[in-house]
């Protein structure tokens, strides 16, 4: 087990429930557009930056598919949803329990996004929790989305503390695979979004997707809940000492 002196958290599905509105919006907007669409389709994009996330829909479904069209669609219906919703996002469960252990163990921690710090602020407000995000990296400060490292290693340098010290908690591929390449503790947090269903009609997904037990193979830790999260660091925490 390595020692960890710092955690840095992805942000949608991992610190709120966002892709809860991400997957809604799929659904429906896949159903208008003709496209199926599953959970493991998700877990494969998530994480991504826009035009990483049309590129990949485009090996998906075809080049000939207009998937740019649907992504921006797709968009429009995440802000009606998340408006429905009184402006509100959610938290993950064991957020708050998680965060006032790093508190209370003096365990520096970020948040490293693919969002712009817009999107970010604006989640933090919703939940109020502006005040616990002092070390933010986002999508505009790296010239290379996930899965490449970059977001990662800059919140390591922000947080003082060499990448095989971090712990990276993630929810999707693209993630996991960037903090691996980075050199970090990668941990897996399954977010289950079945709840939404699936579209099985439509334009077929032409390749092979990882599944969640893929992901979970590739990962240095799985968790169910960042609840589980806090055991673990104990553990590490009595490494350290």
């Amino acid at each position: 087990m390595r020692s960890i002196h710092a955690v840095i958290f992805d942000m949608d599905g991992l610190v709120f429930d966002s892709e809860r509105i991400a997957m809604r919006a799929f659904i429906r907007t896949a159903l208008h557009f003709g496209f199926q669409m599953n959970e493991l389709m998700h877990l494969n994009l998530t994480g991504r930056v826009e035009e990483d996330c049309a590129a990949q829909m485009q090996r998906m479904y075809g080049q000939d598919k207009d998937v740019r069209a649907w992504r921006a669609y797709l968009r429009e219906q995440k802000a009606s949803i998340r408006m429905a919703q009184g402006g509100r996002v959610g938290k993950r469960p064991g957020l708050l329990a998680l965060l006032s252990y790093l508190h209370e163990r003096d365990i520096p921690f970020a948040l490293a996004s693919s969002s712009t710090r817009q999107t970010i602020d604006s989640y933090l407000e919703s939940e109020y929790l502006l005040h616990e995000f002092t070390n933010i990296v986002d999508g505009s400060q790296v010239k290379r989305g996930k899965p490449d490292p970059e977001i990662f290693l800059r919140a390591a340098t922000l947080l003082g503390v060499e990448p095989e010290q971090a712990l990276v908690l993630e929810d999707g591929l693209a993630g996991i695979t960037a903090a691996n390449a980075g050199g970090f503790v990668s941990g897996f947090v399954y977010d289950d979004l079945s709840f939404a269903g699936s579209v099985d009609t439509g334009f077929p997904i032409l390749i092979d997707l990882m599944s969640v037990d893929d992901v979970r193979a590739i990962a240095d830790l799985s968790f169910d809940t960042l609840d589980d999260v806090i055991g673990y660091l104990e553990k590490a925490h009595s490494v350290r000492q």
